[in-house]
């Protein structure tokens, strides 16, 4: 180890933890004797071959906290610039997109997750990546003071609001449902839904009735609360119509079915939207 005031050269500093060990994320993990569900690590025990093996290896792996922070995730402040040794598996793009309406040139744009539904492995890597400012990708859970639509191991998880052409990312360890949402843009109905691992569907939880409790115990609120506080608002809004989507409206919709998302892997919100009967210009968005 050099001293610490020792100079860094370019080379030393340019290059991944993995690449200066020699080795490649997954490679490393299967030589430390864990699977992929096991997340990487931000350090290594390095010992000697008379004090360990392989399983000693893969016991200490497991002990030291995971590189990405099971409650904060890792956020990025340039998308481009997020390290190998991350190696995502899939993608999703938060986006703002216009919508095609002739009649009403003037109507609100849309905020959704692309794609809206994922199904993804137990250990996978999700990259969200932010296409236009001011979101957050936030796990419906008692600890944010909603209903809990994840897993029952799973904390209570959200990102920070990450700059345009940002990026951050979650490690989804623990197999179930988990529904997501934009903590600032969840009214407008940007939600989304991941699938984590194999299961039937009697494992699928049933949300049913929850989007109409009265009074609304946690976002999403449904269409008629929306319109009735519109209302309340000022008489000016008597009558209103809520112009967004919301949130129970995208997420029971039969393209984010579990078992939908778990057969075709990824749904795109242009396929929510089509069931919806809401049409948009994805090429005229942010």
């Amino acid at each position: 180890m050099p001293a610490p005031d020792a100079e860094t050269t370019d080379e030393s500093t340019s290059k991944s933890f993995t690449e200066r060990l020699g080795v490649e994320r997954r490679p490393l993990l299967k030589a430390l004797g864990v699977g992929a569900s096991i997340p990487f690590v931000s350090g290594v025990t390095v010992a000697s071959g008379e004090e360990s093996d392989a399983q000693d290896s893969a016991e200490a792996a497991q002990e030291i906290e995971p590189m990405i922070d099971p409650v904060f995730g890792h956020p990025m402040k340039e998308a481009e610039n997020v390290p190998d040794i991350l190696g995502p598996d899939h993608e999703v793009e938060l986006h703002r997109d216009f919508p095609e309406d002739i009649q009403n040139p003037d109507h609100p744009s849309f905020f959704h997750f692309e794609p809206t539904g994922l199904r993804v492995d137990s250990g996978d890597i999700v990259q969200f990546t932010f296409t236009s400012p001011n979101h957050t990708i936030t796990a419906y859970h008692p600890g944010h003071g909603f209903q809990r639509r994840v897993p029952e191991e799973v904390p209570a998880f959200s990102s920070p609001l990450v700059q345009k052409d940002g990026a951050w990312l979650y490690q989804f360890m623990h197999e179930g449902l988990y529904d997501l949402y934009c903590g600032v843009h969840s009214v407008l109905g940007m939600v989304m839904r991941i699938v984590v691992g194999d299961f039937s569907e009697e494992d699928v939880p049933d949300y049913a009735d929850t989007f109409e409790a009265e009074p609304p115990l946690f976002a999403p609120v449904s269409e008629q609360f929306l319109e009735h506080e519109l209302e309340a608002t000022s008489e000016q809004n008597e009558n209103v119509d809520w112009t967004w989507l919301t949130a129970p409206q995208v997420l029971k919709t039969d393209a984010l079915d579990p078992m939908r998302i778990q057969e075709a892997g990824t749904v795109s919100f242009e396929t929510v939207a089509d069931e919806l009967g809401v049409a948009f210009d994805p090429e005229d968005g942010e």
